[in-house]
């Protein structure tokens, strides 16, 4: 029993933990035959389920068998609800689908008996009539074979009408399309030399035919239209049977019996539909501008028909609006897109309802989304304040749409171009791009941040923001611009926030939003309230209006002149090396921090490194991380500073700051001296929190050797790295012998606290509670407080006596530094640092992860090895290496791994020689991780 439970327990907790999570309880609440205190117990129990499932099935085998047989009851009856759950969301979706095929066919049925009502006015009020007066010839040229057509449809849509009267989710429609598909070939005749202008030549030739359509049109029969709009009706007919079979296969699910043979219809009528394209193109296209203007426009007072505009074709779609999938018909011209729902109250008339419109000029632009976990084959298509995401069917179909989008904007743009309207300083237009989420934690939950990247021309920066912060800059635009045309956000839904599903749905629909905010001609007109709202720079605009620096050229030079020289990477130091990758991917230009005016806006903030120093900067609007990292390096002289960073540090979380980060200047205390800033609002949005700190660490590390180049000949960086060390030896990120405990305390001592370590001589005591701020406490417990004090005693002689002597050998190279104290710093600071370099967990960023069962399985089989499941993942320059109580279990390099793409609570990979499959590791540090192997990467690639 125990062995059955753990198997089942075991290949269902990572998805069943996973989709438990993510039913939405409000809506089991309403749905759920079980009422009162039955339902109560029942969410109750699928709670403390989803919560053991959530970790480790292994761990709590022996936990849930060594209950009473009641408790596996429960489990099993948790497992019977949620499947008869799933079941019941699986029954609505195909119940929805299928109302949707009743709406198709009742749209084919309709709009097949208004066809032949419009084919029966023409034989009958025109062809019957006319044979009296016009040549058997004209006839034929007149009317070809519209009364065989005529023949086959009303057939046709006897047996569809037939079939569609005892309608049920099971019933069928390819075959008889099938059966028909081949007959439909007669319209080749029908479409075959057809043209518009046959009526007005027959009309100027015959008296008499002229004044019988004259007479004809008066008693209004043609309803607003005329001759010609009634026999091109034949060559439209077509190309709808096309769209309607294209719509019914999307709402067939593939078991259902009718989809293999509506998929062979379709292909069969696509097949003649393009031979009659080929045919009648001109024609089509032009007409149906004039049905879409009927249809749609002429309600709304817009008119659509221009003699530039010219229709191109149609298709059925997804669109993504809020966190949902709706199906439309696209209807796309070379400069404007339509979208149409289709109407599923059976008691309106109009089969289709507009649903939205969108105009393309020289400023629109296409954007290809990446794929998610939910959604696949998606891109962009925005115009200033309107942006369509659209969801495609398949790779195919992307492929298609999206080249034809990016030609049509092209043409736009060349023809802009010929007549000289787009000027070479015109601002361009403002993209969006979410990198990624971070889960972030306050006093009482944990909430989504996204973070933004807002690109224009040259000009790039990072923007972190909340969902339910942008809902509220929506309603205050709206309240300051009521006729703006922005994307409306849909409220937040605090049972599902955390939705995987949702948060990816929500990236998409930031970017679509905020493009639309940031590039509307209104907000640019009066930025103030927005950009300060965003906590952008006042000075936004103006900047993205400037012309490039000529840093940018500067740089490209430099790219090629140490591209094309040849180099051993291991004779240049770390800082010339990240200096050369950050030249050749730039990102930015960096506003060079000594033209900073002091304004009113400028305050200070208090900038702390790992030696407990700190230091106060002025700072403006317009700076950016990267130039309070260079201000900062340039206070403390620090030579070089590419591999630095600022983390910014509270209770709850600490988070590492892109160079593209705006710095916001919001002092909460103008009465301090100083001019303290207590906190970054944008970063953690919690105007309570007072304890954070900005602290510059070392965060990129290379080789050895390149690391050593750099750090001995600065001396500051040697100091600030030592510093950082002892606060990861603290905080037991090295595995390290007893032995080595006892001489980094010395070198603690002497780096340190110089005076306590020279007084141990003559004071013959060791100062132990300083020597306790270095060794971790579970390491320290491990002997008694004598055996550290006598050890430590032991090695303090050796190391003091092998340093006199490297000082006595080098005592040339040592005369820059004229005190014998900081001599004895400088040499223990590079005995330190060769030491540690050779640790196997030195230069590692460390994350907490979780590997789910399938994953692990995986890797121990490929990589012969044991994993746990709660591990640490440490990344370093060219490896990722899997840790479990300071062992190392797993090394994988960084070249082997591909296709890292993080998601909200997770992010998975490949690795090159395991084909086929895709590792997943679970941390909300996954946008973190991404960025340093990319970042790893391209110094490995550059190089």
């Amino acid at each position: 029993m125990q062995h059955q439970l753990s198997l089942t327990i075991q290949s269902n907790d990572s998805y069943l933990s996973d989709q438990m999570n993510n039913i939405d309880m409000s809506q089991f609440n309403q749905n759920s035959f079980i009422q009162g205190q039955e339902q109560s117990k029942l969410l109750s129990d699928i709670h403390m389920a989803s919560q053991k499932l959530s970790h480790s099935a292994d761990h709590f085998v022996s936990e849930i068998v060594a209950d009473s047989h009641s408790s596996i009851k429960q489990i099993i009856l948790i497992q019977s609800y949620y499947r008869m759950h799933s079941c019941k969301i699986k029954y609505q979706k195909r119940k929805k689908w299928a109302r949707y095929r009743k709406c198709v066919i009742q749209e084919l049925v309709d709009s097949e008996f208004t066809y032949l009502k419009d084919l029966e006015l023409i034989i009958v009020k025109f062809f019957d009539p006319l044979q009296a007066i016009l040549t058997e010839a004209q006839s034929k040229l007149l009317f070809r074979n519209l009364k065989q057509i005529y023949l086959l449809n009303k057939q046709f849509l006897f047996e569809i009408s037939e079939r569609f009267s005892n309608f049920t989710q099971h019933t069928c429609f390819g075959k008889i399309f099938d059966k028909y598909v081949q007959f439909f070939k007669i319209y080749f005749e029908y479409t075959s030399g057809f043209s518009i202008e046959v009526v007005s030549s027959l009309r100027k030739e015959i008296p008499k035919l002229n004044d019988f359509i004259s007479e004809l049109e008066e008693a209004d029969i043609f309803k607003g239209g005329n001759l010609e709009s009634y026999l091109i009706k034949p060559v439209q007919r077509l190309p709808k049977y096309v769209l309607l079979l294209k719509d019914l296969i999307k709402h067939t699910w593939q078991s259902h019996p009718d989809y293999e043979s509506l998929q062979v219809s379709v292909n069969k009528f696509i097949e003649v539909n393009c031979k009659i394209d080929i045919l009648m193109d001109n024609v089509l296209k032009n007409q149906m501008l004039f049905e879409l203007q009927k249809q749609f426009f002429d309600s709304i007072n817009v008119s659509i028909v221009e003699s530039t505009r010219r229709y191109v074709q149609s298709e059925t779609i997804n669109v993504l609006v809020s966190k949902q999938q709706k199906s439309v018909i696209v209807y796309i011209c070379n400069d404007m897109i339509i979208l149409t729902q289709r109407n599923q109250n059976a008691l309106v008339k109009q089969h289709e309802k507009l649903y939205e419109y969108l105009y393309l000029n020289e400023k629109s632009y296409c954007k290809n989304k990446p794929e998610t976990q939910y959604c696949k084959f998606l891109f962009t298509v925005s115009s200033q304040e309107q942006s369509i995401t659209f969801i495609c069917q398949d790779a195919e179909q992307k492929q298609k749409l999206l080249s034809l989008f990016e030609s049509l904007i092209n043409d736009i743009k060349t023809k802009y171009q010929k007549l000289e309207i787009l000027q070479e300083c015109e601002v361009q237009s403002i993209q969006v791009f979410a990198k990624g989420t971070e889960l972030r934690k306050s006093l009482l939950q944990s909430y989504t941040v996204y973070v933004m990247l807002i690109s224009a021309g040259s000009q790039n920066l990072t923007l972190l923001t909340r969902y339910s912060s942008l809902i509220k800059l929506e309603n205050m635009i709206r309240k300051q611009f009521p006729d703006i045309s922005i994307p409306h956000l849909s409220k937040n839904q605090w049972a599902s926030n955390k939705k995987t599903q949702l948060i990816e749905a929500r990236k998409i629909i930031i970017e679509n939003f905020l493009e639309a905010v940031l590039n509307s001609p209104l907000i640019k007109q009066n930025p103030e309230q927005v950009l300060k709202y965003l906590e952008l720079p006042p000075s936004f605009y103006e900047t993205i209006a400037s012309s490039p620096d000529k840093t940018c050229v500067e740089r490209e030079s430099l790219r090629k002149t140490m591209k094309s020289s040849s180099f051993n990477t291991d004779d240049i130091s770390l800082s010339e090396t990240l200096k050369f990758v950050r030249n050749t991917n730039t990102i930015r230009q960096t506003m060079h921090h000594k033209s900073l005016k002091i304004s009113n806006q400028t305050i200070n903030i208090k900038i702390m490194f790992p030696d407990e120093f700190y230091i106060f900067l002025p700072i403006s609007p317009e700076l950016r991380v990267a130039d309070l990292i260079e201000m900062a390096a340039e206070a403390i002289k620090l030579q070089s500073y590419e591999d630095f960073k600022f983390f910014l540090i509270n209770d709850q979380e600490v988070r590492i700051l892109d160079d593209e980060d705006c710095i916001p200047q919001i002092p909460l205390n103008k009465s301090s001296n100083e001019g303290v800033m207590s906190k970054l609002t944008y970063l953690f949005k919690e105007r309570e929190k007072t304890n954070t700190k900005l602290l510059l660490k070392k965060y990129l590390y290379l080789t050895p050797k390149q690391e050593k180049k750099d750090y001995q000949s600065d001396l500051v960086r040697l100091n600030l790295i030592c510093h950082q060390a002892f606060d990861d030896i603290k905080n037991l990120k090295y595995q390290l012998t007893n032995s080595q405990y006892y001489v980094y305390s010395i070198y603690y001592l002497i780096i340190k606290y110089y005076e306590n370590f020279r007084h141990i001589f003559t004071k013959q005591s060791l100062p132990i509670n300083l020597v306790k701020q270095l060794i971790p406490d579970k390491v320290y417990k491990q002997l008694k407080e004598q055996t550290w004090i006598s050890e430590i005693y032991v090695a303090i002689g050796i190391v003091k006596q092998e340093i006199e002597q490297i000082i006595k050998q080098h005592d040339k190279n040592l005369q820059g530094i004229k005190k014998l104290e900081q001599q004895f710093q400088y040499i223990t600071e590079l005995l330190f640092m060769e030491s540690l370099q050779q640790n196997p967990f030195y230069g590692l960023q460390h994350f907490n992860i979780e590997i789910p069962n399938a994953s692990k399985e995986i890797l121990q089989r490929q990589f012969k090895c044991q994993l746990e499941t709660y591990c640490t993942l440490g990344v370093k320059y060219d490896r990722f290496i899997i840790i479990h109580n300071m062992e190392k279990k797993l090394e994988i390099f960084l070249s082997d791994i591909v296709n890292l793409s993080p998601f909200p609570f997770y992010f998975q990979f490949q690795i090159k020689h395991i084909q086929d499959e895709k590792f997943v590791f679970k941390t909300s540090n996954g946008l973190e991780i991404q960025k340093l192997q990319e970042l790893y990467s391209n110094i490995s690639n550059n190089l």
